[in-house]
């Protein structure tokens, strides 16, 4: 069955939030950070989101990606005893995910599928953290604030939602992302799923689950697009 439909996902995808975690982390904990520092604090950080979010998704709750980073700070500082507010310290990480750069080939790309598919983005996250560039672009956003849902929870309903949006069957639809729940949400939908994979890291989560295309950057998927 023919492809019609794109969907991306956002942050390590078309974004790069990494060149950020330096900037981010030298604001909360001074000039005189490291990036060793840094990057130890952002393992943690994100090892408390994960917690987090795995907790809400087992008990079929709901919580926006802000308030998930605000618990997660204030763990972290009372764990590490920085003296820093957690309402502050999420204020400097919207303001980094919404200047985040994007990957060298993210502008190319687009423009490649727009010429060919209709194209949107589907994105964990609150509307008011993402990067503006998508708005220059016939793009429509699917993000977990507007549909109370994340990608692959209990309802999956965002990945239904964009199958119900563009009336279409779902393996006419492929879905490109970086995480598990991009390629397991997906799956579950009947959608096509891409793993972009960066880093060349194994697939560890069983053949039954395994993604139908793997790609280590954008360009990549021009092969079979």
């Amino acid at each position: 069955m023919s492809i019609k439909i794109i969907s991306l996902d956002m942050f390590q995808t078309l974004v790069n939030l990494d060149r950020s975690t330096m900037g981010m982390w030298s604001a909360i904990l001074g000039d005189d950070c490291s990036e060793d520092q840094a990057n130890s604090y952002q393992a943690w950080l994100l090892e408390h989101y994960y917690e987090i979010a795995g907790q809400m998704r087992d008990e079929g709750q709901f919580l926006l990606t802000k308030e998930i980073y605000r618990q997660c700070f204030t763990r972290l500082f009372a764990t590490h005893n920085i003296r820093f507010a957690p309402e502050q310290a999420l204020d400097i990480l919207v303001r980094e995910h919404k200047q985040a750069e994007l990957y060298e080939e993210t502008g190319d790309f687009i423009r490649y599928i727009l010429g060919k598919y209709q194209v949107c983005i589907v994105s964990d996250t609150d509307q008011d953290m993402l990067p503006v560039f998508y708005t220059r672009y016939p793009i429509r956003l699917f993000a977990s604030e507007t549909y109370k849902s994340y990608k692959n929870d209990h309802s999956n309903r965002l990945f239904q939602q964009l199958t119900a949006h563009y009336n279409v069957q779902p393996a006419e639809i492929i879905h490109i992302g970086d995480t598990a729940s991009d390629v397991l949400g997906a799956k579950r939908a009947g959608i096509q799923a891409c793993w972009l994979n960066r880093l060349s890291a194994p697939w560890t989560l069983g053949n039954h689950t395994d993604p139908d295309f793997i790609i280590q950057n954008l360009n990549d998927a021009r092969a079979f697009l």
